[in-house]
């Protein structure tokens, strides 16, 4: 840093904050972008084994009971990846230029993924509600109850998840192109096998019982 305040102020705010919010950018977006391919890659897993009948080592499944265990098992760490999108993702959004860059067509794929940040406020607003009752009053709660809670959320947001993974594309170029103070770049991301997206059904309810405790 420079030596007169005046230069060093100058060198914080037109080098080390800039670069600081560049690199603070990339680090939302890459965990954004690692959580939806851990969904993604378990999705696949997940739709694998139920159109062939058979575990992912060839073992035939004998009960149909065990895919309903596995989908509830998959909304389980669904959720647990999709926090990183619903924590990070509405500010890259917001500085996410379609028209600014080579692809303004991105505009309706934008706007899908901020409809669906909006279908899961409810579910992350009770999650977030959760934790905090949890943390003021101090409870034990066995694994397996929180893995039933997580599965409920994750089965409540499902529609929201796989228009993520079917944009997913579409957000990662945006994002890439919308890096705080540099200009709209070209982005070349990794293609991916895209899910459907269907309606969004009803939610299920989610809180009853008595409080829990937070997850670690």
């Amino acid at each position: 840093m420079p030596a007169d305040p005046a230069l060093a102020a100058r060198a914080v705010a037109d080098t080390f904050l800039p670069a600081h919010r560049r690199a603070l950018h990339h680090q939302d977006l890459n965990n954004i972008l690692r959580a939806l391919e851990r969904i993604r890659e378990e999705h696949q897993t997940l739709q694998v084994i139920k159109e062939s009948g058979r575990y992912s080592d060839g073992v035939p499944l004998r009960d149909s009971r065990l895919i309903a265990g596995m989908e509830r098992d998959f909304a389980d760490h669904a959720w647990l990846s999709y926090r990183a999108v619903l924590e990070h993702a509405p500010l890259l959004l917001t500085r996410c230029r379609p028209d600014a860059t080579p692809w303004p067509e991105d505009t309706a794929a934008l706007t899908r993924l901020r409809e669906a940040l909006a279908f899961s406020q409810d579910a992350w607003d009770e999650w977030n509600d959760l934790r905090q009752e949890l943390y003021s009053i101090p409870r034990t709660l066995p694994a397996h109850e929180w893995s039933q809670v997580r599965g409920q959320l994750g089965l409540a947001v499902q529609p929201a998840i796989e228009t993520w993974l079917a944009d997913s594309e579409a957000f990662e170029r945006q994002a890439r192109a919308a890096v705080p103070g540099v200009p709209a770049a070209l982005s070349a991301p990794t293609p991916r096998i895209l899910t459907a997206r269907p309606a969004p059904p009803a939610r299920p309810a989610l809180r009853a019982g008595a409080p829990l405790t937070a997850d670690r």
